[in-house]
Order: structure tokens, then sequence, then C-alpha cells
């Protein structure tokens, strides 16, 4: 009896450790006073700062756009709330904010069809603010806000053949370039995101 009582006082103080510590271990966190908002029905994305709109840009969505995203090559955009998790200058669409999709919501319903294994739900689930899911599952991942494909974007016909708005990505949230520069200028990883219907 004295045994598993300091086993067990053991096990808790260790468990006590681990929640103190791994706080300390994870990426500091920039205070942020931006938040988007995306109407997917109504083509915008609204930027705030603080409880104030900054500014409402025109998007494009996935080629396939109604209803939330199910699964890869679906061509939907997600619904639901999001951070920006990652940050890239190095994209074939000029500048890349990646979204923390798939997130735990979306984890939950693909596990309850049988979409996916505990084993994922559960790597999904303990992701924390400021670290990217897992992008290589069945849910799809890579899903951001971006500019125009780098290589046609040189080109004076871009316009005419990526139009706004003109859903053509793969799931993601597209701006022209100098509007996705703008906004990549202010938001930080750790971002709120709410996509709406």
């Amino acid at each position: 009896m004295l045994k598993q009582m300091r086993l067990s006082h053991l096990v808790l103080g260790l468990c006590a450790l681990v929640l103190l510590f791994s706080e300390t271990l994870l990426p500091a966190r920039v205070e942020n006073h931006y938040k988007i908002v995306i109407w997917k029905a109504d083509r915008k994305l609204e930027l705030y700062e603080g409880n104030q709109l900054a500014k409402t840009y025109r998007i494009c969505l996935g080629w396939n756009p109604m209803g939330a995203k199910q699964m890869t090559q679906d061509g939907k955009t997600p619904e639901g709330d999001y951070f920006i998790c990652y940050k890239t200058e190095a994209s074939k669409f000029y500048r890349f904010l990646g979204i923390s999709y798939p997130g735990a919501d979306d984890a939950a319903r693909a596990f309850e069809t049988g979409m996916i294994s505990r084993a994922v739900k559960n790597v999904i689930d303990g992701f924390r603010m400021g670290n990217n899911p897992p992008w290589d599952t069945a849910l799809g991942g890579w899903v951001g806000i971006h500019g125009y494909p780098t290589k046609s974007y040189d080109k004076m016909w871009t316009v005419l053949l990526y139009p706004k708005p003109h859903d053509w990505t793969n799931g993601c949230i597209a701006l022209w370039d100098f509007e996705i520069e703008e906004l990549f200028s202010k938001v930080t990883v750790g971002t709120p995101i709410s996509i709406l219907p």
C-alpha cells in the first residue's frame, strides 16, 4: 500500500513537471492584434486590427468551394477556426501563409467516419498553437493564403487566366501578389483565422 502511494505520488509529480516544462519548450508566441475572417460565399477576406476592420480583399478559393474540406484533392476550402502556422516568401505562389488545417475538429469528424485512424487523430489533436499540423494525411494539407503562380504572374495575361473571383486553387485562398505581400507583412504565426461558409 505504501509502495503504491509513493508510486502514484511519483507519477503525479512527473506529470506536473512535464506540464510545467512543456509550456517553456514551446516556441515563443508573438503577441498579435490582427485576425482574419474569410467569407467563402462572398469571396472576401477581412483583416481586423483589434476589433476594427482594417482591410477587405476579394479572394479566389478552391475549384470546388462549396462545403467544408473533407479530404485531399477535393478542391474545397476548409471551414472552421484555425491560425497561421507557417510563413514563407519562398513559394511557387509568391508568398504563402500556412493555415493550421487539419485541426482537431476536422480530425474528430474524419475519425468518426473512419477516414483516419485514432493514431492520426491523436497526432492532429496534439498540435499546439504555432506548430504545423501533419499535412500528409487523408484530410489533405498545405492549405494557406497565397499569391498567384510565380511563373504566370510576370506575364500580362495573368489577369485573363486568373480573374477574381475565379476559383482555381486546390483549396487555398488566393490574393493578387501585391495583396498577399501587404497581408504577409502584417500577420504573424499564431494569427487567428475564421473561415465561414
